[in-house]
Parts: C-alpha cells; structure tokens; sequence
C-alpha cells in the first residue's frame, strides 16, 4: 500500500514538473530485431500508439529495426532510400499518433548502403544521420556491406531539447559526441545493435556513462535484444549516472529530460566552459 501510494505521489511529482518546466518525455524501446519491412511497421505502429496513450512525445527504436540481415544480398533487396515506402509510413504513424519517432533504416542512396537513423515529427522527415563509424572490430566487418557516412552531424529539437543522433559504434569515438555537446546538444540519442560478447555489457555501461558525464549531457539508448545482441537501454544523466535501465527481456522505459536538472548540472560542472583547445594537440 505504501508503494502505491510513493508511485501515485512521484508520478504527480514529475506530471506538475513537466507541466511548468516543459520537461520531455520519451519512450525508448528495447525489441528483438526482425527480418520484415511490414512486420516492422505494425510494431512500430503499435508501440508509437501505446507511447502516444502514455504521453511520450517522442519514441525511440533501435538500429536496423527496419529489418535485419547479415546478407549483402538481402540488404541489397529490402532497403530503400528515405522517400521510400517506410520512411513514408514512418511519417503517417508519426502524424496520426502525433508523437515523434527516431527508428534505425537500411537506407539506398547513390547505388550505396546506410546504416541510418531517421527523426520523424508532424508527419515529416526532420533529420537523418548515417553512421559515421562502422563496426569493423571483434572479428565483424560492417563495411563490408556498408558506406561510411558523414553525419550530417545536425541538431534536432523536440519541444525544449535540443538533440543530436548517433548509432551503436559511434560511442567508442568521444569526438562525436563533443562536436553535439559543443554545438548546444542537451541530449545525445543513439540507437544500437549492440553485439553480445566477453566484457561487451561492462563496456556498454561504462561508456554510456563516460560520454554523458564528460559532454554534461542526457543520453538515451534503445538497443536490440536477442539474436546475439546484449539489450542494455539505458537512460543517463548528464552527471553520468544512469537513471533507467531495461529489464533482461523486450521492454519499453518511459524517461523525463529535465532541462533544469541539465542546468543545474552545468552550473555546478561547467567542463565545456573550461576546456582549453588551444593546447591540445589532436
């Protein structure tokens, strides 16, 4: 009874908090990949209707949610460019849930294969991202079927947060995240595929945490779970401790941005402000 009667009072805690601090809400996902386009889309149709219904205003899924295959030719067959068929779906979904929705696509341009996260909101694509740094480590190549991108390294906005995407790899790279906290990032989204493997769980923790606390930044995850990929979303706040975190199965976390506690942080840590560039040689 008492348990009840906590989650009824900081339910209404952070429900009067959004309402006059403009705090976001998001829905980060945690599935199985798939192997179909349509089955994709039902899912992503789903989960955005059930996120809408909780208030979310953005929903997030993870890489290659699109579909997922290690086979060229396959890849080959099923991906399409961003005015393709899925990305429009995306948008519909989008517009009729009015919500948000960051999701990973294979994406076809110039004769070339992406591995690419999308934002829709409104009914439009606002941004895309290819992945800058693609996962030749651990005995994998993924540039083997793959075309390195080049960001564009683009922030985004859902209502007050600012934000920019990346995807799985890119967290090893500190770089990238730094060039988002510089250019006003109050968040980081990053979507992944995240393989199983010795040390690969611990080192997931450890630079989810890392990259928020030395950028002063919210980071989001929503990673794949089964068939060889290790789960772990995560949600992390810009002091690097991490607030939320799935459960061992398929699963959805509901997190707040808080643009004060984001402040807040920065004031009592203000490391960006203290950086000194002019001496470092990179």
């Amino acid at each position: 009874m008492l348990l009840s009667i906590q989650a009824i009072i900081f339910a209404h805690y952070f429900y009067i908090r959004r309402l006059y601090i403009i705090m976001i809400k998001i829905a980060l996902t945690q599935l199985r990949p798939v192997a179909d386009k349509d089955i994709s889309l039902r899912n992503v149709e789903y989960y955005a209707g059930i996120a809408a219904s909780n208030s979310a205003d953005l929903i997030v899924f993870p890489e290659y949610y699109m579909f997922y295959s290690q086979y060229k030719e396959v890849i080959a067959k099923n991906s399409e460019p961003l005015n393709g068929n899925y990305v429009k779906k995306l948008r519909e979904i989008s517009q009729v849930n009015k919500i948000g929705i960051i999701t990973g696509i294979n994406e076809l341009y110039d004769h070339n294969y992406y591995d690419t996260a999308v934002f829709v909101n409104n009914g439009e694509l606002v941004n895309y991202y290819r992945k800058s740094h693609l996962y030749d480590a651990f005995g994998y190549k993924e540039s083997d079927i793959y075309t390195i991108g080049n960001g564009p390294f683009k922030i985004s906005k859902i209502g007050n947060i600012n934000f920019g995407m990346l995807i799985c790899y890119d967290i090893r790279f500190p770089e990238v995240f730094r060039n988002y906290s510089l250019n006003d990032a109050d968040m980081v989204i990053l979507i992944s595929a995240w393989f199983a493997g010795p040390m690969k769980e611990e080192q997931w923790l450890s630079l989810v945490s890392a990259r928020a606390l030395e950028n002063t930044v919210y980071l989001a995850t929503s990673n794949m779970i089964g068939g060889g990929f290790t789960g772990i979303t995560t949600f992390t706040d810009p002091i690097g401790a991490i607030r939320s975190r799935a459960a061992e199965e398929e699963d959805v976390v509901y997190v707040y941005v808080d643009p004060e506690r984001l402040a807040a942080v920065r004031k009592k840590m203000p490391v960006l402000k203290q950086r000194r560039p002019e001496i470092y040689k990179l």
